[in-house]
């Protein structure tokens, strides 16, 4: 402590007769923030009599490869970053003072802009933006810096932008149903879209986890890993609709390699696979293949009968005012089917499925029976979403 600033180092290491000093991060590169974080480290141990004579960065390495025992000194990079840390010990005595006026102020008067999410988003968004309405310009698909445009205009809800402000025309569709409150349907395209659909069709979605340190061999660091997939089935239109699931065991076995097998068995041999985002669902398969190469054929046949069921809606070929500009399926399906909801589940969102199933799987601990369903039931919820969405486009 110095200057009336407490730092905290991660490590601080006595090596040959001098004092070094390493911030580990589990970003994968080293970011400008931390340069900040690293100078006002080493300004107060200076102060504090401790002569640092080297400040240094540890992340992790993408390359690494884990390949057997985990190790440590190739997953992690150590980047020595002294030069710039010196160059911004002049600065420091004042942005430090600055900083403890802050503190004993009020709540300073700043207006928003792009600094509120850079680096990280800000505690006090809910102070400073209260002026702003929970759905404004800012939610504009894709809207961008536009959306600042807008806002230096004094313009924030959407019924207030002027006709001849530059949209495209995803955009411009949006504002126009916002405006006149009604749905857009392009029938044509929904009719081409569902033409193309060859049956049997099967409805898939899979929840990963993506922990930093790779736990089997031919992982990389934070490379996504299914554990558990649902798959409705429909044999033919208006037919019967069959359920499989799998959700792998948490006993500190790689699960991969059934994982594939159950999946080659359920998805059968022919018929359109369904997902909704399909870049996610065809990387992760991917990524098996690249695993477990055995499996090659038959995982890259899955792969090329996918189709995106989320298309028509992010095209907005089925476009409702209450999507408010999204096309996620949390979003897309209360707009539509809003008998269904998934606030009703224990678990209702992808990530806490992956942190509560990473919690045990990675402390090899069986996951109670309650808390199994739970996940079972939120990829179950997906799927069956997607089968209902599929109803509303054929009925439009």
């Amino acid at each position: 402590m110095y200057d009336d600033t407490l730092v905290a180092v991660d490590i601080l290491a006595f090596e040959q007769g001098q004092w070094n000093a390493y911030e580990v991060k589990s970003s994968t590169s080293v970011k400008d923030v931390y340069y900040d974080d690293a100078a006002t480290q080493y300004y107060v141990m200076k102060g504090a009599g401790i002569e640092v004579q080297n400040s240094s960065i540890v992340h992790i390495n993408t390359d690494y490869v884990r390949e057997g025992e985990f190790a440590a000194y190739d997953f992690f990079t150590i980047e020595n970053i002294t030069d710039a840390v010196l160059g911004l010990q002049d600065e420091m005595p004042a942005t430090i003072n600055r900083l403890h006026e802050l503190i004993k102020g009020d709540m300073p008067e700043l207006e928003i802009g792009g600094h509120c999410s850079n680096p990280y988003g800000c505690s006090f968004m809910g102070h400073c933006w209260q002026h702003v309405p929970d759905y404004s310009v800012f939610n504009i698909a894709r809207i961008g810096a536009k959306a600042w445009d807008l806002y230096e205009q004094n313009i924030l809800e959407l019924k207030d932008i002027p006709d001849d402000f530059p949209l495209s025309t995803n955009q411009r569709l949006q504002l126009e149903s916002d405006k006149t409150g009604k749905e857009i349907m392009d029938k044509e395209g929904l009719a081409n879209f569902v033409a193309e659909l060859n049956h049997p069709l099967y409805f898939l979605d899979y929840e990963t986890i993506n922990p930093a340190v790779p736990m089997f061999d031919g992982q990389k660091p934070y490379r996504q890993m299914p554990f558990q997939y649902s798959l409705h089935v429909q044999k033919k239109e208006g037919g019967a609709i069959t359920h499989y699931e799998y959700l792998a065991p948490t006993n500190g076995q790689d699960p991969r390699e059934d994982f594939i097998k159950k999946l080659i068995k359920d998805c059968g041999k022919k018929g359109d696979i369904l997902v909704y985002n399909i870049g996610f669902e065809r990387s992760k398969t991917q990524d098996l293949i690249d695993a477990f190469p055995a499996y090659e054929s038959q995982l890259e046949k899955i792969v090329w009968r996918m189709k995106d069921l989320m298309v028509p809606f992010q095209l907005k070929m089925y476009y409702t005012p209450a999507m408010q500009g999204r096309y996620s399926i949390k979003n897309v399906l209360p707009a539509i089917v809003p008998e269904l909801s998934y606030d009703d589940l224990e678990i209702a969102d992808g990530g806490t499925a992956s942190a509560i199933y990473a919690s045990h799987f990675v402390n090899k601990k069986p996951v109670p029976i309650e808390i199994k369903q739970q996940l079972l039931d939120y990829c179950k919820m997906d799927t069956w979403a997607m089968v209902k969405l599929l109803e509303k486009i054929r009925g439009v």
